[in-house]
């Protein structure tokens, strides 16, 4: 955030009696970064720059949300530039404990770290749908998905995480391709979804009118890569454009947020 004029006026003084200090702290507002940043996270973070929605604080979209209380597993276990960062999962986890929904829907399970995060924050008698590809995945997908958008975990690690926990009894784990499911034989409504499977951007369009249609009224969508991924980004500004309903971005993460109306859907 820059300061306002008034503020930089009032400062005059103060620059002017450290000009060098005063010219050091400009530049770095200017330029935050720098030429070499210091830190890889400066290349990452400064990379979310697809998308049209605002970035915003996460108690903006949901007032309230600050008094719930969380519990994180395995808070490293996991790739950053891949999965969820800690941040995010602080967020996601936030968001699932406030909701307190009894059914929650994740597209894209990966080693399962995600889905026992999601199931520990939820009611005790929550369940969580997660979708990956089949066990005897042969390497098809039911839409074409050009070769460097394809990122498959070892099928032999999907779910691994909640599988070695005491939450698995909560999860149900649904193998088959996403953009294929009959989503009305999965045990919905779901009051959270949680779209993080194929980025490519058909894809993501299916997967999130899949779970748009099958949303309970007041839940929300929560989609990862947002900012990162070009076409995960546009899939979901087209989507908040053709339906009306808004979109924020989570301050500091990639987590793009849109909350089910109560009604007029």
């Amino acid at each position: 955030m820059y300061p306002s004029l008034s503020k930089i006026v009032k400062n005059i003084p103060r620059a002017m009696s450290d000009p060098k200090r005063a010219a050091s702290l400009a530049w770095r507002r200017m330029f935050p970064f720098g030429i070499k940043p210091k830190d890889p996270e400066a290349y990452r973070i400064g990379s979310w720059s697809f998308g049209k929605a605002n970035r915003v604080d996460l108690r903006d979209i949901f007032p309230g949300i600050e008094a719930a209380d969380i519990k994180v597993f395995r808070s490293y276990d996991r790739k950053r530039d891949l999965s969820l960062d800690a941040q995010e999962v602080l967020a996601l986890c936030a968001i699932a404990s406030h909701l307190g929904g009894s059914s929650v829907i994740e597209i894209g399970t990966s080693d399962g770290n995600t889905t026992l995060n999601l199931v520990a924050n939820s009611k005790s008698d929550a369940r969580v749908t997660t979708v990956d590809l089949p066990e005897d995945w042969k390497g098809g997908f039911e839409i074409a998905v050009p070769e460097m958008m394809k990122n498959v975990t070892d099928r032999g690690r999907v779910g691994a995480q909640y599988r070695s926990s005491a939450h698995a009894g909560q999860v149900v784990q649904v193998l088959g391709d996403s953009a294929k499911l009959d989503y009305a034989q999965l045990p919905g409504p779901f009051d959270l979804a949680f779209i993080d499977g194929c980025h490519f951007y058909d894809y993501v369009k299916v997967d999130t009118e899949n779970c748009f249609a099958h949303m309970r009224p007041g839940g929300a969508i929560v989609w990862h890569d947002y900012g990162m991924i070009e076409d995960v980004s546009r899939a979901v500004d087209e989507w908040s454009e053709k339906t009306g309903i808004p979109v924020s971005v989570v301050a500091g993460t990639r987590l793009a947020i849109a909350r089910i109306p109560l009604s007029g859907r």
